[in-house]
């Protein structure tokens, strides 16, 4: 058995635990990977020059590749993102909105739906909703803790349920790279995926029964609401007309580029009219979408004054800057498969996993086993280079329904991401709403560990049906 095969895997993971990082430990998986080929594999070079050879192939010598697609699409969805946040388009909703916001319930009803206006980013997500609804938790006496437990029941979910995500895209991008499905697009891809996202599903209904009040407050969350209701200081005052007056930007300044997005992502402009239920996943593209957001979207910042020409651009370029290390662990993962490949990584898990594993529970599994991976290490997309493929392999291997397990695997990063307590979610929650980190993730972590115990459930139920 070809243990060796294990070493870059082993070596990504380990590291991920230990650091808490996601772009290092892959990096040292990949020099590892490389160092065990100059002696299994001496023809294929020696270190570090096939290293250097390796990464040169995935960058420069596949123009046409997915990667150059992807890296494209982030890029310009970091643009967008940054163009439409500078210029004051998403405070102005939650300013109009506070206008509607009679009592506590609706405060935490309003925090609720407004996480699914901002589904194009769970970054995004979490800046804009707690930022938004800070103050007037506080003129309701809702605790931070509360707040931020609501936010974080959406930010991440959201992304995975409406495909049109950073998220979604480079996950997608991992399925074609893996050979899962036959397409170009990473959107259709994901979108098999989406039936069986248990865990943010569950996430999703979970919020809705918590501020809708069908699910009472309990643990820790009981206590710092009991804190709050005690306090008797308001010192936080919704805007009023005037202010909104004031402010620069407008709701259309976040509508319309959204709506230009969503529009030109589905549809072209010469066959909009002729699109149909058969041929609508054909149509999806995400890169023509983003273009042409982000060009109406600097267009408009600048012609209605909300931003000078100078302060358009520099968000542009600022857009990009923030997507960078999205790209840098993409590129690395890439550069993984490569090494796993060469290595016959895919074939000894298959080999070695599927005389122990069924179909029936290895939806469970996955998702048990990836869910702890993503709550201990705080990453996900650095663990789906080296999961995707396996998954599939393993799934074909046995009989299992591939986009359930697949599903299983999408649905543990998120589950990771909302209940680990030094995730970058986590971290952007309790800044938004500053709250103390800590607090905010032992707070709602038994509320993440059902959510766990019954996407758990269902896997189980699903792999026997």
């Amino acid at each position: 058995m070809e243990l060796y095969s294990l070493v870059p895997a082993i070596t990504v993971l380990a590291l991920a635990v230990i650091t808490k990082k996601a772009l290092e430990p892959l990096i040292v998986g990949c020099v590892a990977g490389y160092i065990l080929l100059t002696f299994l594999k001496p023809e294929l070079g020696s270190f570090p020059e096939n290293f250097i050879h390796g990464l040169k192939q995935i960058i420069a010598q596949n123009p046409n590749s997915e990667l150059i697609w992807v890296i494209l699409v982030c890029l310009l969805y970091g643009s967008f993102v940054q163009l439409v946040i500078s210029s004051g388009g998403v405070d102005t909703i939650g300013i109009y909105s506070c206008q509607f916001v009679k009592t506590k319930k609706q405060s935490l009803i309003m925090t609720y739906w407004l996480g699914f206006i901002f589904f194009l980013d769970d970054y995004l997500n979490a800046l804009a909703v707690g930022n938004t609804m800070r103050g007037i938790a506080d003129q309701f006496q809702i605790s931070r803790e509360k707040l931020a437990y609501v936010i974080s029941l959406v930010c991440v979910p959201i992304t995975v349920i409406i495909p049109l995500s950073t998220w979604t895209i480079f996950y997608g991008t991992q399925l074609i790279n893996a050979n899962v499905i036959d397409t170009n697009n990473p959107i259709l891809a994901f979108m098999y995926t989406i039936p069986y996202n248990f865990s943010a599903w569950i996430s999703l209904l979970f919020g809705l029964l918590v501020v809708y009040e069908f699910v009472p407050n309990f643990g820790k969350i009981k206590i710092a609401e009991k804190q709050a209701e005690d306090s008797k200081s308001k010192t936080i005052v919704m805007d009023d007309p005037k202010r909104i007056e004031n402010k620069k930007g407008k709701i259309y300044h976040f509508a319309l580029p959204l709506f230009v997005l969503i529009f030109f992502t589905i549809f072209q402009l010469k066959d909009w009219h002729t699109l149909t239920i058969y041929n609508f996943h054909d149509n999806i593209d995400a890169l023509r979408g983003v273009m042409v957001a982000v060009a109406f979207t600097y267009v408009l910042n600048w012609v209605t004054g909300v931003m000078s020409f100078n302060q358009v651009s520099n968000n542009f370029v600022k857009g990009f800057e923030t997507i960078v290390f999205v790209l840098a662990i993409l590129t690395m993962t890439y550069l993984l498969k490569d090494i796993q490949s060469k290595l016959g990584f895919n074939t000894f898990v298959e080999d070695a996993l599927k005389s122990i594993l069924s179909k029936k529970f290895l939806p469970m599994i996955i998702f048990m086993f990836v869910g702890f991976i993503s709550f201990s290490t705080g990453s996900n997309w650095g663990v789906y280079a080296i999961l995707v493929p396996v998954v599939s392999a393993l799934a074909i291997s046995v009989g299992a329904n591939i986009w359930l397990t697949q599903g299983a695997l999408v649905s543990a990063t998120v589950w990771g991401a909302a209940a680990c307590f030094f995730s970058d979610n986590r971290v952007l929650t309790a800044q938004s709403t500053q709250t103390n980190m800590m607090s905010h993730a032992v707070s709602q972590f038994m509320p993440q560990l059902i959510i766990y115990a019954l996407s758990s459930i269902l896997y189980l139920i699903f792999g026997l049906l």
